[in-house]
């Protein structure tokens, strides 16, 4: 139980430390500023040529949507998603060691050709 309570508490810590990182560390391969980038550039494309012409321009609930935005990829992960799946995820071990399974890696796609590995993505993602 103690091994779980460490996932519980790191799980975040390590989230809340990465999200950190993230805010303060602007870059060019930050998904956070990106974030921000691109919904303002959609956000002055709606300005320039509206979907609604009636539709103001910071309309009904418009700062719910990005408090949703914000919270959606990045809170709800350091609230208990990211905690709750670490969890699930060293149960889902705890239980298969029970029955001797140590590796459910059965292949090492990122070895393959990148063309196979495409493929497998695509066929994959298709039945998911």
């Amino acid at each position: 139980m103690a091994k779980y309570w460490q996932i519980f508490v790191s799980s975040f810590t390590d989230y809340g430390n990465y999200l950190l990182r993230e805010v303060l560390n602007p870059g060019w391969g930050n998904y956070f500023y990106w974030l921000i980038g691109l919904s303002l550039i959609f956000w002055l494309l709606e300005i320039v040529k509206p979907w609604r012409a009636q539709q103001a321009i910071l309309r009904k609930d418009f700062w719910l949507d990005g408090f949703y935005m914000f919270f959606n990829f990045f809170l709800f992960s350091l609230i208990g998603f990211n905690a709750i799946s670490n969890i699930g995820v060293e149960a889902f071990n705890d239980f298969l060691s029970l029955f001797g399974i140590t590796n459910l890696v059965a292949f090492e796609v990122q070895s393959w050709p990148m063309g196979a590995q495409l493929l497998t993505l695509f066929i994959v993602r298709d039945f998911i």
